[in-house]
């Protein structure tokens, strides 16, 4: 069982930096040249129009690098994402010992209860969210806690059954089984079932003789799609990275023509 709870510790850093600065903006116009730095401040305080002109200039190009700093972190989803292109996806009965994808139908062994809508499911990943709404009505989103709930399956395929420890498991672009608003907050739930068919990336280990699927130590991997997303997916994610890339180049042309 894995619970998370929401922290957004980007948020909490970038405020932090802008109450520090303005805390210190205040300071410095009070005690001047007592304060660290007080030359900088001078030069800023003495040249602002100067420095507000870099500042409109190079904010775009530090948000964009923020935005590729967030893309580009590395995730047990991503890495799912990533390794499920490369892999060829094995045959129960055949799989070797080591990374493998494969390919099956879920079994359910002993079943869980959602906490939603009470549904018999081999697993779940469940979120509860905070409502917010503005003067106009809207509602954002904040999310508060995480969990990911399963127990021990199988998978079938047409040569065999395997067994799935699943501690540390992520579901991974698979859509909410059910969602449920009331009391300020949204609980929403997406559930692995039996007869469903999936796709499982994960590390093929044996006990006994008997070969079994877990996490994989070395890429920190256990994810499971559905077949069907995960074809969409690789259709179409060529022509998202082509289309970032393309974005990428335009936007590093219009800061160089900025800056000129």
């Amino acid at each position: 069982m894995e619970v998370k709870k929401g922290r957004p510790y980007i948020a909490y850093s970038i405020l932090g930096i802008i109450a520090a600065g303005f805390i210190y903006f205040i300071l410095w116009i009070i005690f001047k040249d007592r304060m660290p730095l007080h030359e900088y401040a001078s030069e800023i305080s003495n040249n602002y129009d100067s420095y507000a002109e870099k500042a409109i200039v190079f904010f775009p190009l530090l948000f964009f690098v923020f935005i590729f700093i967030v893309l580009m972190k590395p995730t047990a989803s991503k890495r799912f994402l990533r390794l499920q292109s490369s892999l060829p996806t094995s045959k129960i009965h055949s799989v070797a010992k080591g990374l493998a994808e494969i390919e099956g139908t879920l079994m359910m062994m002993n079943p869980l209860f959602s906490p939603v809508n009470n549904e018999a499911c081999i697993g779940y990943y469940y979120t509860i969210e905070d409502i917010d709404r503005d003067s106009d009505g809207k509602e954002s989103y904040r999310t508060i806690h995480r969990e990911t709930k399963c127990n021990i399956f199988r998978v079938k395929d047409d040569t065999g059954i395997i067994e799935v420890e699943p501690e540390g498991i992520e579901l991974v672009l698979l859509e909410e089984t059910n969602v449920s608003s009331y009391g300020g907050k949204r609980y929403k739930e997406t559930l692995l079932k039996d007869g469903q068919k999936m796709l499982l990336v994960g590390y093929a280990d044996s006990k006994n003789g008997v070969p079994f699927i877990r996490k994989d130590d070395y890429y920190k991997i256990l994810g499971i799609t559905s077949s069907s997303g995960i074809t969409v997916w690789n259709k179409y994610q060529p022509l998202l990275r082509s289309f970032m890339f393309t974005c990428s180049i335009i936007l590093l042309i219009i800061i160089y023509i900025l800056t000129q």
